[in-house]
């Protein structure tokens, strides 16, 4: 995998929020590099060794579970509010496909810097944990609702989650894209995304899906999007 530096940014006005929670101290100890996320750049393949962690400002990271025959179905995704490489923090190895969703930028940081940083400093170790346990609660809540939700509620959540990890309500996406992290057929999410847009909760134009109406997509949605919302609230800061 392959990054360009990003010269954009500076620490002082990071988006990203777990980094805007630490020292200044502390994120100079992380020694970060900013980077260009491009979309399709994979940040980590499945059952590999973590090289980088990353903190993205903007874009959308997309973590999927991989089967033998290559085909993938997303169970989290990582914005601004998180961290790409949690084995840094927890150990072992990542049996998920990181991917870029959505282009952006982010902070990155060499695993080996964030596991002697973690063990060693109180305040991000404190952080690290309780997005640990946010993420954790998105991926269980994942789970449950591929297995039990129609198309039309998945669909639904997954704007929603989208929407608050980019904080934009005009999301760079196909319908190519969205099929493969929900795990079905194009054709099925054209014809849901044209029930949301005929219901004037989204726009649908090329490459692109605009929230027109996030409450009208909440009332929607299947529960798992306030569980995971919740959550979020609950353990933050």
């Amino acid at each position: 995998m392959s990054s360009s530096n990003y010269n954009g940014g500076t620490l002082e006005s990071c988006l990203n929020n777990i980094l805007g929670t630490l020292t200044k101290t502390t994120c100079a100890s992380l020694s970060l590099e900013a980077v260009k996320l491009q979309t399709g750049m994979i940040l980590h393949e499945p059952d590999s060794e973590i090289e980088h962690a990353y903190f993205p400002e903007k874009g959308l990271v997309s973590i999927q579970s991989m089967s033998h025959e290559g085909h993938g179905i997303e169970i989290g995704v990582v914005g601004y509010e998180g961290m790409v490489g949690l084995p840094a923090v927890l150990g072992g190895y990542f049996p998920y496909r990181a991917v870029v969703q959505i282009d952006g930028e982010a902070w990155r940081t060499e695993r080996t810097i964030l596991t002697d940083e973690f063990q060693r400093n109180r305040q991000l170790h404190d952080v690290l944990l309780r997005y640990t346990n946010r993420f954790l609660v998105q991926v269980a809540q994942s789970s449950v609702c591929n297995c039990f939700h129609n198309l039309y509620e998945r669909l639904s959540r997954w704007l929603l989650m989208t929407h608050d990890a980019i904080h934009s309500d005009r999301i760079r996406i196909t319908h190519d894209v969205i099929a493969q992290v929900l795990g079905t057929r194009r054709a099925s999410v054209t014809v849901t995304a044209g029930l949301l847009q005929k219901a004037g909760y989204i726009q649908i134009s090329r490459g692109f899906l605009t929230i027109l109406n996030r409450p009208g997509l909440e009332s929607v949605s299947c529960e798992c999007y306030q569980v995971v919302r919740e959550s979020s609230r609950l353990l933050a800061g």
